[in-house]
């Protein structure tokens, strides 16, 4: 290609977006920006084809636009009056008078992009009034610092002044970013409670598959530098972003889309079927054994009992398998964070999505299965029909959990709780952990003590050696779907994250278990713990 066809092949690519948005910012109707654009395009083009010599593209694209807009006001004035977007301004003066304030809007605009030590000097020294040495002593840093700082500052906004910049797609179309996490949280409920705030997702979606800059991070976004770079330094501080060389910033922990049905789809239709058909006739083997009182300490029925088996068989036949591949990083190996929590944070952009092609009708994989681990197991699988995700299982307190247990065991009745197990079991029964009924408190979710679960595990390991090559395949075709997307750095926690998506096999199997009337019906009594496994 020729030096003419490149300027051709970049001006295509990354020009002509930008010029139509400086016109729609420039004037008032989409009619008038679509004509001033197509003028824009048509001047820069000839130029070029012109042979004209073009050392910055993007300076040269810029210093027509305006030249093009100037031309524009004078063929549009009426009278003596030239009108535009938000000031009326005297014929006499036009241009100087557009340019000076013009110009004074980028200067801010550079100013609000610019990152905080350069942006400091230069507002103490033009807009306060202080020299360097005055400067200097107030921040803790020597006079040439500031000089050097200042000299930086005035290239990067001679540079930026040159520059057609474009605000990015999140400034005007926010993504969402729903977080869940593998291990235990925070005090605070880290990470979960670090991305509340839509400029904290649009950061980690912005910085995730490149590192960023605060400047590129403010012109994505289309915010201040003031604010993103506290936002990038709470962030930092949490562990969710690093710093992976000077000024540059990237998201610290796996993200994929949280509404992509062909990986689902194609578990379902390939997988699927016959990974059921084991499962059920599994259970049903043994169901005389799973049903005897030590295993069914709530009185459940079968089809309630079903709820859970589902669950922890194909929960723990999943992780025998991710273990025996080294997919997953063991618990010991993920990092402790600052408040405490051991977890690493697992991302769905576009929040958790629902599967439309599929239609689970109300059964969908939230973010369960999750643990808890104290003097108590328990591990919930949550469904999003519910209308519950699995903040009600983590803002239960463990000791709420230990004194259903005893009371289950009989180690404590309900009528000799002292003060405190009275208020830890006022909050089982806001949970719906127990039910009041006419015969007194009624359990009302799964537990088996240790011996009993340990019983479960052997009964999972046997069903696993019937169906590892079916979650093989399943495991395939996830990482045909995700494996390319992730990047590389953070290949070693992908296995954590990737391996939820063998949930499916959880939730289909309750799809169709209840579809063909094999499940117990939910009810508000009941919903937010149909497949908790609880146990010593």
């Amino acid at each position: 290609m020729t030096e003419k066809d490149d300027l051709i092949s970049i001006f295509e690519k990354e020009m002509i977006s930008k010029i139509y948005g400086f016109c729609r910012v420039k004037v008032n109707s989409t009619e008038d920006a679509e004509d001033l654009s197509q003028d824009i395009c048509f001047e820069v083009l000839r130029s070029i084809h012109s042979g004209k010599k073009i050392e910055n593209l993007n300076a040269f694209v810029w210093s027509v636009s305006n030249h093009m807009f100037y031309n524009w006001l004078r063929k549009k004035k009426h009278g003596t009056t030239a009108y535009l977007t938000d000031i009326i301004i005297s014929d006499e003066n036009i241009e100087n008078e557009y340019i000076f304030r013009e110009q004074e809007k980028l200067l801010k605009r550079e100013l609000s992009l610019m990152s905080g030590n350069y942006r400091r000097a230069v507002v103490m020294h033009y807009y306060d009034n202080l020299s360097c040495e005055e400067i200097g002593q107030l921040i803790g840093k020597s006079a040439g610092t500031v000089k050097w700082w200042l000299h930086d500052a005035r290239t990067a906004i001679k540079k930026g002044l040159n520059t057609m910049r474009e605000y990015g797609e999140k400034s005007y179309r926010p993504g969402k970013l729903g977080m869940s996490c593998q291990g235990n949280p925070g005090s605070n409920f880290e990470p979960m409670v670090c991305t509340q705030r839509k400029s904290a997702q649009n950061i980690l979606l912005a910085a995730y598959k490149e590192p960023m800059t605060i400047t590129e991070l403010c012109e994505e976004l289309g915010i201040s530098a003031p604010y993103i770079e506290d936002e990038v330094e709470y962030l930092v501080k949490n562990q969710l972003i690093k710093e992976v060389s000077k000024g540059k910033y990237q998201t610290d922990f796996v993200i994929l889309p949280g509404n992509n049905p062909n990986t689902a789809k194609r578990i379902y239709e390939t997988v699927f079927p016959e990974y059921y058909e084991k499962l059920i006739d599994f259970l049903e083997s043994q169901k005389a054994i799973l049903t005897e009182s030590k295993f069914n300490t709530a009185g459940f029925t079968w089809e309630r009992l079903l709820w859970v088996y589902i669950h922890i068989i194909s929960d723990i036949a999943v992780n025998i398998y991710r273990h025996e591949n080294n997919i997953s990083v063991k618990y010991d190996d993920i990092p402790m964070r600052p408040n405490g929590g051991r977890w690493i944070a697992l991302g769905f952009e576009n929040g958790f999505g629902l599967d439309e092609k599929i239609k689970w009708e109300i059964y969908h994989v939230f973010d369960g299965p999750v643990n808890k681990t104290d003097k108590t197991f328990a591990q919930g699988f949550f469904h999003l029909w519910s209308g519950v995700d699995s903040s009600v299982f983590f803002e239960t307190p463990d000791e709420v959990f230990t004194l259903c247990r005893e009371i289950i065991k009989e180690n404590i009745n309900v009528n000799d709780l002292t003060e405190k197990q009275k208020y830890l079991f006022s909050i089982a029964l806001e949970k719906k952990l127990f039910v009041k009924t006419d015969s007194g408190f009624k359990q009302n979710y799964y537990y088996v003590e240790s011996s009993e679960r340990r019983e479960i595990e052997k009964f999972a390991r046997e069903f696993y050696n019937t169906v590892s090559k079916l979650i093989e395949r399943a495991w395939n075709i996830v990482l045909d779907e995700y494996a390319s997307s992730v990047p590389k750095h953070l290949h070693w926690q992908m296995g954590n994250f990737l391996a939820n998506n063998l949930n499916h096999l959880v939730t289909c199997s309750l799809h169709c278990a209840y579809k063909n009337g094999k499940l117990s019906e939910p009810d508000d009594n009941n919903k937010e713990w149909l497949s908790l496994f609880v146990s010593e």
